[in-house]
C-alpha cells in the first residue's frame, strides 16, 4: 500500500487529520523517527535508541498488552494515546470487533511513518470514531476539552507504554489537560446526574403545595424595597453572632432569612428567622428543619424552592411560601400569573445561599447582609454547632484536599472546591447586581468579591438603627396563578400522558426494523426505515408530557445521544450504522421508558387531584351567577323515610345542618326555593323552619315561573335533584347538584355529586363547597 493511497483513504475518512498531515509533511523532522525491521521483516519505529514496539514480536506484544485491560467492555469510550504502527489497535479490533475507539497521536513524525508503513485497508479504520493529530501547543487543551464533552458514561485511555519515556513533556501535558477538563466536566454534569430525576418528581409531588401557597416574587415585590435583610448561613462563624442576631430579631432591626441548616442553629438559640429558605432536591434535605419538626414550631414560614425534596414540604408544620426554580419544567408549562406579569424563576445553583441571594435581590432588599457565610474551614469545622445532626466537623480527608484562599482580612484559610464554586457563583451574581449594598459580616470567612467586610456589631451601629420589620410581613393571597390557564394546560398534559407510552413503543419497533433490515442490502427499504424512525422520534419529542417532563429526567443521556448523532449520520455502512443506532438510541429509549414508568403513577395522582379541584372550581364559577337554588324535599332534605306517630300522623326527619347551609347560601346571595307542588302545609312549615321559601306550581312550569317571577335567565338558576324525572325538568339550568344516593344516570349528568346522601346535610355541603377556602 503506497503512502498516497493511504492519504486518499485518510482524506475520505478523516479530512481534518488528512489536512494536518498534508500541511506538516514538508516540515517534519525526518531524523526523529526511523523505521527498522527485524529478521522477519516486521517494521518497527525507533526514536533515538528506543523502540516503540517489541523488537522480536510486536504482534504478540500488542496482543498481551490489550489482554491486560479486562474492563474494556465496561467503558463507553476508548481512546488510544499513541499510535505507533498500530499493532495494539489491530489486536484490540480482533478481540473487540464491534467496539469503536478514538486515537490521539502527539507526534506527527510517528503518524507519517504509520501512513508509510501500514496498509489502511487492513487497519480497523471502520471502528475509529476519530483520529486526532497534535500539531500545535494548544491541541492537547482543545482536544481534551472537546473529548470530555463526548464521553457518554466512562472513558478508558490506553497509552502506548513507550511514549511515557520517549515524549515525557507531551505525555504529562496531555494527561494534565485531560484531568483538568474531566474534573470540570464532572462538576458541570454532576448535579444533573444526581438530581435530574429528583427535580421532576419533586415538582410533581410538590405541585399542590405550590398551588396552595403564595409565590413570594409577585406577592411581595414592592414590600421589602430598601429594607435590610440578613442572610444567615450555617458556617462556623455563625456561633459568634448569635447574640447580635437575637437582638436584631427582638428589636425588628432587619428581616432575617436562614438558609439550609442555619435554621437549626438559630432555633436552638431561640431565634426564629422571618423565613427559612430551602431548595435541596434530596430526601436528606429534611435535616434543615429538624429543630422545627421536633418542637412543632408553626410560626416560621418555609420559603421553599419548587424542586425541593417533597418530604421537607410535606412534613413542615408552619406556613409555606414558594419560589419557582429554573429546573421546574412542570410549572413552566402549567402556570401563568394572574394578570399580565410573566412567570419568574430563580436560577438553580449549587447552594441555597446563592438561591436566597437571588431572591433577596429580586425582592429589593438593601442592604443584604451575609452572616455565617464562611465558604471555608474554621479551626477544622465547616458548620456551626447545632446546625447539623450529628454535629459535623470537616473530616481529615476534606482538610487534606483543601486549598488556601484569602479571607476577609487578606489572610490565607483552607477551603474546598465546593465552597470555592459557591463563592465564585455569588461573585458572578454580584457583578450584575446594581444599586445594592452587600455586606459580608463573616469573621474569618472567605473574601467575596463584590462585598465589603464589616463586623455585624458595626453593621448594627451604622445601618440597623431603627425597627423596620412589620408584623404581618408575609400576608399574601394564596392564589398566585391563573386557574383557567392551569386547567387548560393540564388537560393538554393529560392527553399527552395517555399517548406517550404508545409513541415510545413505536420508536422501539421502528428501531427493531432498522436492525432487521440492515443485513438485507435493500438500500431503498433501509433508507425508508431510517425515515420512519426519525418521524417516530419526532412525534415522541413533540409529545407535551415527554417534552415537559421525561426529557428533563434524562437530559444527561439526551446530551450524550446528541453528541453521537452526527457520527451516526455520517456512517454509510448499513450494518455499522444499525449497530450504532441500536446501541445509542436503544439505551436512551430504555432510560425514557423507565422514567415514564416511575413518573406516571405520581403524575396520575396529581392529575386526579387537579381534576377534582377543577370540578369544584367550575361549580364555583357557575355559582357566581346563581340567584336561585331549586330543590325538592324527599331524597334531598330527607332520606325518603316516613315515620308514623302513635296517633297515625306521618312524620319526616330533617338535618339541622341544612338550616346552617341555607343561611350561608343566602348570605352568598342565593335564594332557596323548596318545590311544593301539592301545596303541603308540612312543606311550608319545613321551609319556614329552614329559612327558605316555597314555590307552588305545576312541576313542568317551575322553571318558566321562577324565571318570570324573579326576572332571571336560566343560567342563573341552580337545582338539587336525585331522580331522573326531576333531572329531565331541570337539566338546562345553569348549575346542577345531586346527592350521593341519587340515581346513577343523574350522577353522570350533573355538574357535581355531593358526598352527602339525601337528608344528611346536602345544603350544608353545597354551602361549604361554594364558600370555604379551597385547597388542592
Amino acid at each position: 500500500m503506497t503512502l498516497q493511497a493511504n492519504l486518499n483513504i485518510l482524506k475520505n475518512s478523516f479530512p481534518e487529520t488528512w489536512q494536518k498531515i498534508s500541511e506538516l509533511t514538508t516540515s517534519l523532522d525526518k531524523n526523529l523517527v526511523k523505521v527498522v525491521t527485524n529478521k522477519k521483516e516486521t517494521p518497527n519505529l525507533q526514536v533515538g535508541q528506543t523502540y516503540i514496539h517489541d523488537k522480536k514480536n510486536p504482534h504478540q506484544e500488542a496482543k498481551d498488552f490489550i489482554e491486560q485491560f479486562k474492563n474494556i467492555p465496561d467503558h463507553s469510550d476508548i481512546l488510544f494515546y499513541g499510535l505507533g504502527l498500530g499493532y495494539h489497535i489491530s489486536a484490540y479490533a480482533k478481540k473487540y470487533p464491534d467496539k469503536s475507539f478514538s486515537v490521539y497521536e502527539p507526534i506527527p513524525e510517528v503518524f507519517y511513518q504509520f501512513l508509510c508503513n501500514t496498509d489502511l485497508t487492513q487497519f480497523p479504520l471502520h471502528l475509529a470514531k476519530n483520529i486526532y493529530l497534535e500539531s500545535s501547543r494548544d491541541d492537547p487543551e482543545n482536544f481534551c476539552r472537546h473529548l470530555v464533552t463526548r464521553v457518554r458514561k466512562s472513558i478508558l485511555i490506553i497509552a502506548l507504554p513507550a511514549y511515557h519515556g520517549l515524549f515525557p513533556e507531551k505525555h504529562l501535558t496531555f494527561f494534565n489537560q485531560f484531568t483538568t477538563h474531566l474534573d470540570k466536566r464532572k462538576m458541570e454534569l454532576g448535579p444533573y446526574m444526581i438530581f435530574q430525576k429528583l427535580w421532576t418528581t419533586n415538582t410533581v409531588k410538590n405541585f399542590t403545595h405550590i398551588l396552595n401557597s403564595p409565590n413570594v416574587l409577585p406577592g411581595k415585590r414592592e414590600f421589602f424595597v430598601n429594607k435590610p435583610a440578613i442572610l444567615v448561613a450555617s458556617g462556623p462563624s455563625l456561633e459568634e453572632e448569635i447574640q447580635n442576631l437575637r437582638e436584631i430579631r427582638q428589636k425588628g432591626l432587619a428581616y432575617i432569612f436562614s438558609v439550609g441548616t442555619a435554621l437549626n442553629a438559630l432555633v436552638k438559640h431561640g431565634i426564629y428567622p422571618h423565613a427559612a429558605c430551602t431548595y435541596d432536591p434530596s430526601e436528606e434535605n429534611q435535616i434543615v428543619c429538624r429543630e422545627v419538626l421536633e418542637k412543632d414550631i408553626k410560626s416560621i414560614p418555609l420559603l421553599f424552592g419548587s424542586t425541593v425534596g417533597y418530604e421537607t414540604v410535606k412534613k413542615y408544620p408552619g406556613p409555606k411560601i414558594h419560589m419557582l426554580i429554573s429546573q421546574d419544567t412542570l410549572s413552566r408549562f402549567c402556570l401563568k400569573p394572574q394578570g399580565s406579569e410573566s412567570l419568574e424563576f430563580i436560577n438553580d445553583a449549587p447552594s441555597i445561599a446563592v438561591i436566597a441571594l437571588q431572591l433577596l435581590y429580586k425582592l429589593g432588599f438593601n442592604p443584604i447582609i451575609l452572616a455565617g457565610q464562611n465558604l471555608a474551614y474554621l479551626d477544622g469545622k465547616n458548620y456551626a454547632d447545632g446546625s447539623t445532626y450529628p454535629s459535623h466537623e470537616a473530616c481529615q480527608l476534606h482538610l487534606k484536599d483543601a486549598f488556601l484562599i484569602k479571607d476577609v482580612n487578606g489572610n490565607e484559610i483552607p477551603s474546598s472546591e465546593t465552597y470555592n464554586r459557591i463563592r465564585l457563583q455569588i461573585e458572578n451574581y454580584l457583578r450584575n447586581y446594581q444599586g445594592v449594598n452587600v455586606i459580608n459580616t463573616t469573621k474569618k470567612g472567605a473574601h467575596i468579591e463584590g462585598t465589603k467586610f464589616l463586623p455585624l456589631d458595626e453593621v448594627m451601629r451604622k445601618y440597623l438603627l431603627s425597627p423596620v420589620v412589620e408584623k404581618d410581613c408575609w400576608r399574601l393571597t394564596n392564589r398566585s396563578y391563573d386557574l383557567d390557564y392551569l386547567f387548560e394546560q393540564c388537560n393538554s398534559m393529560n392527553i399527552a400522558s395517555a399517548q406517550v407510552s404508545q409513541l415510545l413503543e413505536k420508536c422501539k419497533l421502528d428501531l427493531d426494523n432498522i436492525v432487521l433490515l440492515a443485513p438485507s442490502g435493500d438500500a431503498v427499504n433501509i433508507e425508508e426505515s431510517y425515515q420512519k424512525f426519525n418521524v417516530s422520534m419526532e412525534n415522541l419529542r413533540e409529545n407535551i408530557f415527554f417534552a415537559s417532563l421525561i426529557t428533563h429526567m434524562s437530559r444527561v443521556e439526551l446530551h450524550f445521544l446528541h453528541q453521537v448523532i452526527p457520527e451516526i449520520s455520517r456512517e454509510r455502512n448499513p450494518l455499522r450504522k444499525a449497530r450504532m443506532m441500536e446501541e445509542e438510541f436503544r439505551t436512551y429509549l430504555k432510560v425514557c421508558e423507565q422514567d415514564i414508568h416511575s413518573l406516571m403513577p405520581i403524575y396520575q395522582e396529581l392529575s386526579r387531584k387537579l381534576q377534582h379541584f377543577n370540578k369544584i372550581y367550575s361549580v364555583r364559577k357557575k355559582a357566581d351567577r346563581t340567584k336561585v337554588l331549586l330543590l325538592v324535599c324527599d331524597g334531598i332534605l330527607t332520606d325518603g323515610s316516613v315515620y308514623v306517630s302513635a296517633s297515625g300522623e306521618e312524620l319526616k326527619g330533617f338535618n339541622y345542618k341544612d338550616r346552617i347551609g341555607t343561611g350561608i347560601l343566602q348570605e352568598k346571595g342565593i335564594q332557596l326555593l323548596l318545590i311544593n307542588c301539592e301545596n303541603s302545609v308540612l312543606l311550608d312549615q319545613v321551609a319556614k323552619k329552614l329559612g327558605m321559601d316555597t314555590i307552588t306550581t305545576n312541576k313542568k312550569e317551575i322553571i318558566d315561573t321562577v324565571m318570570a317571577k324573579h326576572s332571571l335567565s336560566i343560567s342563573e338558576i341552580a337545582c338539587l335533584c336525585s331522580d331522573r324525572e326531576d333531572w329531565q325538568l331541570f337539566r338546562n339550568v345553569g348549575l346542577c347538584f345531586a346527592p350521593k344516593d341519587a340515581s346513577p344516570d343523574v350522577q353522570q349528568q350533573v355538574d357535581f355529586v355531593l358526598t352527602a346522601k339525601g337528608g344528611q346535610g346536602t345544603l350544608w355541603e353545597i354551602a361549604d363547597l361554594l364558600t370555604k377556602d379551597l385547597q388542592f
